[in-house]
């Protein structure tokens, strides 16, 4: 049982790591968003949405899916999305990266949960089940969401980063992730998302 107990201490250092990761994505009052706290609203979003779900969904594995997706950025560090989009070998490196750290946290944990861990980031990164599908969708949502929040809509702050133009760009076109889930709530979503940007941009002056 001890030896059960360590692992799982070494496993909640790996979390810990995970609420220090800090997103491109700002709070409202201009905190960095953390992964821990994006993985926080996106559990949140699914609660939320849930009841409105056209298609059936294995609830309990949308919960899994959403607090797994991102945890071997605890090693990582996050790669934000207009990096990756401007830069594809990042995209590459992000990738194998990820893919080693899991295999480490992995040999950390006993069966089950070695399994278990392994399989539900697996299955996020495919994105072949309906669950995975629709957790990277709403995690996109989110991050679009998320990034339009800093005082009061001053998007602005988006041209600071790397690439951060990108950021227009992405905030506003449709993903093809959502047409593919064919849920009418998360269209809703994204378009909602989408002209929270839009209106954003205007009020700033900006234009694409």
């Amino acid at each position: 049982m001890q030896n059960k107990i360590e692992k799982i201490f070494d496993f909640m250092r790996i979390l810990d790591k995970v609420c220090l990761v800090k997103r491109a994505t700002l709070l409202s009052d201009g905190t960095a968003e953390t992964d821990s706290s994006h993985t926080f609203k996106l559990a949140f979003m699914v609660m939320l949405i849930y009841p409105y779900l056209k298609h059936k969904y294995n609830y309990a594995r949308l919960f899994e899916l959403a607090l797994v997706h991102d945890i071997a950025e605890a090693e990582t560090g996050d790669y934000p999305k207009a990096q990756q989009r401007a830069h594809p070998e990042i995209k590459k490196q992000k990738d194998a990266l990820e893919k080693a750290a899991m295999e480490r946290y992995s040999a950390l944990l006993d069966e089950p949960m070695k399994s278990k861990i392994s399989d539900l980031y697996n299955e996020y990164e495919v994105k072949i089940t309906p669950e995975s599908k629709l957790i990277s969708a709403l995690d996109k949502v989110d991050a679009n969401m998320q990034a339009n929040f800093y005082h009061n809509g001053d998007i602005r702050y988006w041209t600071e980063y790397e690439d951060g133009e990108q950021y227009y760009k992405i905030n506003t076109e449709k993903k093809d992730i959502v047409a593919q889930l064919d849920e009418p709530i998360v269209e809703e979503l994204e378009n909602g998302t989408i002209n929270l940007a839009l209106t954003n941009m205007k009020k700033m002056g900006i234009s694409i």
